[in-house]
């Protein structure tokens, strides 16, 4: 087993708590090649589980479930280890209404600086969601714009989760990191940051949503704190007064 991928399950759950993740001698389906029966598999899942979500939702979630582990796993290699993972390497744990847990196929990881683990690591991602995305949209009719805002919110969620462990990082240095990630997955303008203060003055950061996750449609459901439904001022306002009382 590699010792730098070991190293790097070990700190990756301050990212990811919780979660399952192995590492293998090798995979079976890499997550960027689920197959479309099991992409339907889960959609129908989420079918029986929320009937009165609606298929938009089905699909959305579908897609969401899908890229967050891939996703949040690249984005701390790189940041926490200063590791490219390769992410044709990973594969993930399909169940009822979810998808929790990886296995990663052991490979001996890039190291290098972050600069160039970008510049490296993010061509690699964007072309496995690509492939997946060509499967999904097949079976679920995802809009391609509304598939890149939700992975693009996966992408700012990540640094956001990273930046509570890099305390060298700033709200300015966690900013600048969001639009090099944004511009190297050719997301620009799906997703980003939102900066605001709380009553200390102090610079806080949440996600600037660009579309809705439509969790608001279950039975159980609510719209998000940071849902681009809720006007701009109201947002930054609750978000103020969240921080604020904790």
């Amino acid at each position: 087993m590699n010792t730098l991928l070991e190293n790097f399950v070990e700190s990756v759950q301050g990212v990811m708590p919780g979660s399952p993740l192995d590492i293998v001698s090798g995979i079976d389906t890499a997550w960027s090649h689920t197959p479309a029966a099991q992409v339907t598999w889960l959609a129908d899942s989420l079918a029986r589980g929320y009937p009165e979500a609606g298929r938009h939702y089905w699909a959305f979630r579908t897609w969401g479930l899908l890229v967050w582990q891939p996703v949040y796993l690249t984005l701390a290699g790189m940041h926490l280890k200063r590791l490219g993972i390769s992410p044709e390497c990973i594969s993930q744990q399909v169940s009822h209404c979810m998808v929790w847990g990886c296995r990663i196929a052991d490979h001996t990881p890039i190291e290098e600086d972050e600069i160039t683990l970008l510049d490296i690591t993010a061509p690699r991602l964007r072309a496995c969601m690509s492939t997946l995305f060509q499967t999904c949209n097949g079976v679920l009719a995802l809009h391609p714009k509304a598939a890149d805002r939700l992975f693009a919110d996966y992408v700012m969620g990540a640094l956001l989760r990273i930046k509570e462990l890099r305390q060298d990082w700033s709200a300015a240095h966690t900013v600048d990191w969001a639009e090099r990630w944004l511009t190297a997955l050719d997301l620009n303008g799906a997703g980003g940051l939102l900066r605001y203060k709380h009553d200390a003055g102090h610079d806080q950061l949440a996600l600037d949503r660009k579309v809705c996750c439509l969790v608001y449609k279950c039975h159980d459901g609510a719209l998000c704190d940071t849902c681009p439904k809720i006007p701009l001022a109201e947002r930054l306002a609750g978000l103020a007064g969240s921080r604020s009382a904790t």
